[in-house]
């Protein structure tokens, strides 16, 4: 990969969804952001109004078709859905029931949720108060939140350890993006990953002892994902390639996103079985995929039966500087059939977390800004239950037009 794709791709990853347009192609394809001077401005885009995805609301907006219906699609491939419930156009916002707002930054964008194991704490990455990230916590149901890091770098991709003690995260604090870990009470970090090489985003194993994270391959120039010991980090091991692990809450597997290398290069949602406890490679199974849509962004429930994850329809060229016009979160079981979506408006969804009670929650500029959000899935999980893989029709939640 030559230097300004990485460069390019390790800016992107770290924006958030301010560049969703880059997360939704292969991080091997140079973008707009083609340096790391921009890396910054993307940044100081990022945190002006409207939002970063979004020149301007979709209010008044009647989309490509100029009807003013939910922009649902059918995911193999067919055309949006034009028989979608109606959608006003003088309302910035879906109809989606159950739906909360959990961050309220009206500067900068909160990104990479992840949920406590209790379902009373959100740990997040944002840059609210200044243009470099730094990790935050909040009560779900409160407003105050509290700083975890203060470094001037950037720090992102929290992870929560099983036991709820130990953060994980990716800085780039010592000139490269590493793996750190500390004390979810704040306090110092360890460094874990300190070659030359890009680590980010970080996972635990259901047992605490070890983390599975992506790494820019030096050798490969391609996402590879590794594992490494936490009480011995110099002890690692490649398992393959792709980005955004998250390890099974139970089990010795991994869901990750992996692009084709061919074609339209979109992601798609893997899983690999890990088939010994030093994270060596087995089964690796392709759960969904789409020829108009890159498939991003994979969480396990709390159960570890059912899959979120966020599709980017029709991404723009990553040499463009066009935004996508939505991005919507989804919900399959765990074997990749009965899918059925969890947002179903104009804008852009991505990052989905679950909580222990089956909440989902994820990223939405639906306000103008990128702030943390949740839905219920009780009426999900009933309509994805009659739904198979040998599906073609999306299935439609109930109030989500």
């Amino acid at each position: 990969m030559p230097a300004n794709h990485r460069k390019a791709a390790i800016a992107i990853i770290a924006l958030g969804t301010a560049a969703i347009s880059m997360t939704a192609c292969s991080s091997t394809h140079a973008n707009k952001y083609s340096s790391a001077n921009q890396k910054d401005a993307a940044f100081e885009h990022a945190n002006r109004a409207p939002s970063a995805i979004f020149p301007q609301t979709y209010a008044g907006y009647s989309g490509r078709s100029g009807m003013t219906t939910s922009p649902q699609f059918k995911m193999y491939g067919e055309l949006p859905n034009a028989d979608a419930g109606s959608h006003s156009a003088s309302l910035p916002y879906e109809a989606v029931e159950n739906i909360n707002q959990i961050s309220f930054t009206s500067i900068g964008a909160d990104f990479d949720p992840i949920c406590s194991r209790n379902a009373k704490h959100i740990y997040f990455a944002s840059t609210q108060h200044k243009p470099t990230a730094d990790i935050y916590v909040k009560n779900i149901d409160g407003t105050s939140i509290v700083q975890l890091t203060t470094d001037p770098a950037h720090d992102i991709n929290p992870a929560l350890s099983p036991d709820g003690s130990k953060l994980a995260f990716a800085s780039n604090r010592a000139g490269s993006w590493d793996v750190y870990v500390m004390s979810t009470d704040g306090g110092q970090a360890i460094q874990i990953t300190n070659d030359s090489a890009h680590e980010l985003h970080p996972t635990w194993s259901p047992d605490g002892n070890q983390l599975a994270y992506c790494r820019m391959g030096e050798m490969s120039d391609r996402w590879e994902i590794w594992t490494t010991r936490f009480d011995r980090p110099a002890v690692k091991k490649f398992v393959t390639f792709g980005l955004f692990p998250e390890w099974h809450p139970s089990q010795n597997k991994l869901v990750f996103q992996r692009s084709r290398e061919r074609a339209d290069r979109f992601f798609s949602v893997w899983t690999i079985d890990l088939d010994d406890a030093n994270g060596g490679s087995g089964a690796t199974t392709e759960l969904i995929s789409s020829p108009v849509a890159a498939v991003i962004n994979p969480a396990w429930s709390a159960d570890g039966n059912w899959v979120a994850f966020s599709t980017v329809f029709n991404p723009p060229a990553v040499d463009s500087a066009e935004k996508p016009e939505f991005a919507d979160i989804w919900i399959m079981k765990a074997d990749g059939s009965a899918r059925a979506n969890l947002t179903g408006g104009w804008f852009v969804n991505v990052m989905p977390c679950w909580s222990a009670s089956n909440e989902v929650f994820f990223i939405s500029d639906r306000t103008g800004y990128d702030n943390i959000w949740s839905v219920a899935t009780n009426e999900a999980f009933f309509a994805a239950g009659s739904a198979t893989n040998a599906d073609s029709e999306i299935v439609n939640v109930p109030g989500t037009n």
